[in-house]
């Protein structure tokens, strides 16, 4: 990642979060957003910013304001300008005030690339300036006082001698840290130098003189020479140079008035005084230490810049190999431009790029203009211009150019223009890089990021923004209405889990296929996630025509879809929304129109509903009545209730069906109507109902052992449509039976119709296993679902449950009793018993007697029972050895 820092300053979320999230990290720079004028002055000023990007329309200030503010605070900052209705007042004014680039809305990602290119070189060369400045004046500083030393010295001293009787003697001379020490033998003449990090700890090692050590560095300090005692004959040491030393006389080594080292004389054995000779001698012998140090350093520093010459000059020819190497093997195709002559030289990778051979592209800057797309070729020829004339730092253009093969490939071309003194620009060379592969990704990227993998349908971002257009469009228009229809797909995860996700996946694809191919051209429609869809309609005259649609959609979803060799049966329950609420915000649109949508599902599904307000009410209520069903779980709040079935024709008790009940901590028993939808949706059924099979089966059993009544009473459980998907069902049931020692014929499974038929293929097999445990399988709700009667013999049914809406009715519509004659002959030939349910009337038990059923519960017969009333009727039915009453109030 780049270290420039890019500043976008856009109150518009979809275009700021689209360049600092997508576009500006994908070619490799960070990015910081502000929303308002004042909010960017601020991060202006706590962030080196490289480059601004800058709506001219913003919350509390233009974007002009903002630039007359960074001129006046001193920023010199890049910055390119974006507007939809700019005038060219504004951009000469923007211009004016710095602007290197005018864009207009919509954004063409290719144009603001090559801008942000050229802002963000501009900034990269006035930092490299500042940084060449700055060593510029240290390299002539440091030249300047090596030059003056270099000429204090040899204006007194023969350089060449000293240096030669100083390498004669054998002394390596080394940079000293702190200081040098000269030693001078007297019998030879000759001086002899050692240079020493510490003065005093190497003198004393080197002459190992019982001396102080604080004498030299005394010398050092105090800038006076200083005498040693005698030395005893029997501590006379030869030193490295070959000569005795008695005593030593310390003497300062200055230069420019700064000791830089210390003269040790040996003195003569007698003692006598320092006379002014010898201080004369001594001083011409320091001068004489000093200039040979100074030469020395000289010397050493002279080879040290011999060396780095040499280095320099190994380096610059390994580097023009490695260049010449290069070139040869470039994926880039070069050109040179000889802009007297008007030539071009296009390398031979430069051509094969266009696929074509070296003898078919002449010299001429035609060869490359007129293979550029025609759309491209004057933004080219501009962009060299303003480079040839000295507009921008650097050429650098992307357009498309004509392949052999006739398709057009994206190249990114960069260049330097040479220059005369003037500024006249004499030639011109650059480079050609193939980029169709990174513009094809671009473009894909920038698809994916509005639209959804899956179906290819616009995803929530795109809608939000169409949607947020046409909001503001009914602001400005009072005639411009629209209209939104969330659609949500009914039991689609029932489908996922028993036919896959595979098929599930094609499912979405045809329904949102089928969407957008019924709809205008001016609808929007797209996938909001999972199996979600929404629809935005605009110009609108009145909400019916989002009715109509919504009727479409439900009537068209009535037939099969055909996917991957199923017919598969799916509805939708669809939420509306229309403009009549002057909504303000797309987020709260989509979120009330998914508000009516579950108020559909909570109505029976497969169905619309039109958002109200009160709606907002009803959701939150069925948010806590979520959370406190989960509590409900966990702390096992549940009890079931037992209604008993009869036979008609001798009214004999053959068995109960469990029916749960919510024992609610503050509002009493529940039923199941006020909590069973919740439930099903959040998938809180599964729990419920496996506590019910193993609560009922435990019950029964205990029942049996207690009252062996022959034949055994059995138990009817309902299992949801969630439990049937569920891949360990049936492993479950024969854990609950070993468990609890329930007969597994005295259990029976009710399962609804519409299950059956949306998950026939999974539930077939479902009902095969459980057959084979001995468990009986019923059809609940028979009749009010779909037209199931070729699918019947498919399955091991025992029994069909002709619903209550049927029996209600059939004293009072001919057409209903015709029905159940119609169920009961089915269920004759099929060799499967009926079962009646919601038997309220004496005359109703006898109508369905006569009509063959052969088995009925309702209120007439009795209201589910908890279990110590079970007991009594048991009890009270084993002591009388007679039938136990079947009335309402047992």
């Amino acid at each position: 990642m780049n270290d420039d820092i890019i500043l976008v300053v856009d109150d518009d979320y979809l275009v700021s979060d689209f360049l600092a999230r997508i576009v500006l990290p994908k070619i490799g720079y960070q990015a910081v957003v502000a929303r308002t004028g004042t909010s960017a002055l601020e991060k202006i000023r706590q962030k080196n910013i490289a480059l601004i990007v800058l709506d001219l329309d913003l919350p509390d200030m233009s974007g002009l304001d903002l630039l007359r503010n960074l001129v006046q605070t001193g920023y010199r900052i890049p910055t390119i300008m974006i507007t939809g209705h700019g005038s060219e007042k504004v951009a000469v004014e923007a211009f004016r005030l710095g602007v290197q680039d005018y864009l207009g809305k919509p954004i063409d990602t290719d144009a603001l690339i090559e801008a942000l290119n050229r802002g963000l070189a501009t900034t990269r060369l006035k930092r490299e300036k500042d940084l060449l400045t700055a060593e510029l004046h240290k390299q002539v500083s440091w030249l300047t006082t090596y030059s003056e030393i270099g000429k204090s010295v040899t204006s007194s001293l023969d350089t060449d001698e000293v240096l030669r009787r100083i390498v004669a003697a054998g002394v390596e001379l080394t940079r000293a840290q702190e200081g040098f020490l000269a030693l001078l033998d007297k019998s030879t003449g000759q001086l002899y130098l050692r240079a020493v990090k510490n003065i005093d700890e190497h003198f004393s090692k080197s002459i190992r003189l019982p001396v102080d050590d604080s004498l030299i560095g005394s010398v050092v300090q105090t800038g006076n020479p200083i005498r040693t005692a005698q030395i005893p004959e029997e501590s006379l040491l030869k030193v490295s140079t070959g000569f005795l030393v008695h005593s030593l006389l310390y003497v300062p080594i200055t230069s420019k008035d700064k000791v830089i080292g210390v003269l040790a004389v040996d003195n003569p054995t007698e003692q006598r005084s320092f006379g002014d000779e010898d201080e004369a001698r001594l001083t011409n012998l320091a001068d004489y230490a000093a200039v040979a140090i100074e030469n020395a350093y000289l010397y050493e520093q002279a080879q040290q810049e011999i060396l780095e010459r040499k280095r320099v000059e190994q380096a610059l020819r390994e580097s023009e190999e490695r260049y010449a190497l290069a070139v040869q093997g470039a994926n880039d195709g070069l050109w040179d431009w000889d802009l007297r002559a008007n030539h071009i030289y296009f390398s031979p990778r430069w051509k094969s790029i266009l696929g074509l051979a070296d003898e078919e592209v002449g010299n001429q800057p035609d060869e490359w203009y007129n293979r550029v797309h025609m759309e491209d070729v004057e933004r080219l020829k501009l962009d060299i211009s303003a480079h040839m004339a000295g507009l921008t730092p650097h050429f650098e253009n992307e357009h498309r150019i004509l392949h052999r093969d006739g398709e057009y490939r994206w190249v990114l071309s960069r260049a330097l223009a040479v220059r005369e003194q003037d500024g006249v620009a004499y030639r011109m060379a650059g480079s050609l890089t193939d980029i169709t592969d990174r513009k094809n990704a671009e473009q894909r990227l920038l698809h994916d990021a509005f639209h959804d993998t899956l179906t290819g349908l616009p995803n929530r971002a795109l809608f939000l923004d169409r949607l947020r257009l046409a909001v503001e469009r009914a602001k400005r228009r009072k005639d411009s209405n629209y209209a939104v229809l969330f659609l949500d797909l009914d039991r689609f995860k029932d489908i996922n889990d028993t036919l896959g996700h595979m098929l599930g996946d094609q499912l979405l694809v045809a329904i949102g296929n089928m969407l957008a191919k019924g709809l205008r051209s001016t609808d929007t429609v797209a996938r909001l996630g999972g199996d979600e869809f929404v629809i935005l309609m605009e110009d609108l005259s009145d909400l019916e025509g989002a009715l109509r649609v919504a009727d479409w959609i439900h009537e068209k979803l009535k037939t099969p879809i055909r996917v991957m060799e199923h017919q598969v049966f799916i509805s939708t329950s669809i939420g509306i929304v229309s403009s009549g609420l002057n909504y303000a915000r797309p987020e709260d649109i989509l979120r009330d129109a998914d508000i009516a949508m579950y108020s559909a599902k909570a109505h029976g599904r497969a169905r619309s509903e039109i958002f109200e307000p009160d709606m907002r009410v009803r959701i939150s209520e069925r948010l806590l009545v979520e959370t406190e069903l989960r509590q409900a779980i966990e702390r096992e709040e549940f009890v079931v209730h037992y209604q008993p079935i009869v036979a008609l024709d001798n009214r004999r008790i053959i068995g109960f069906e469990a029916l749960v009940r919510w024992q609610h901590p503050t509002r009493g028993i529940l039923n199941p109507v006020d909590f069973l939808y919740t439930a099903e949706e959040t998938g809180l059924i599964i729990p419920i109902d496996r506590w019910v099979l193993r609560q009922a089966c435990r019950q029964m059993k205990a029942w049996h052992d207690q009252y062996p009544i022959e034949p055994p009473l059995t138990i009817s459980v309902n299992l949801s449509g969630k439990q049937i998907s569920k891949p360990d069902l049936c492993d479950y049931i024969q854990h609950v039976i070993e468990e609890t020692g329930l007969t597994p014929t005295c259990l029976k499974l009710e399962i609804t119709e519409n299950v059956i038929m949306e998950t026939s293929l999974f539930t077939s097999e479902v009902f095969e296993k459980l057959q084979a445990l001995g468990v009986q399988l019923q059809i609940d709700d028979f009749g009010i679902g779909y037209s199931s009667l070729s699918y019947l013999s498919q399955f091991p049914v025992n029994a069909l449950k002709i619903d209550q809406s049927f029996v209600n009715k059939m004293s009072l519509d001919n057409s209903q009793l015709k029905i159940i004659q119609a169920i009961v002959m089915l269920a004759q030939r099929l060799d499967v018993v009926v079962v009646a349910e919601g038997v309220e009337t004496e005359a109703q038990l006898e109508q369905l007697r006569e009509l063959g059923c052969g088995y009925g519960q309702g209120y007439y017969v009795s209201r589910p029972l908890n279990t110590d009333n079970v007991i009594a009727l048991l009890e009270n039915w084993t002591l009388k050895g007679s039938h136990p009453p079947y009335r309402a109030g047992l």
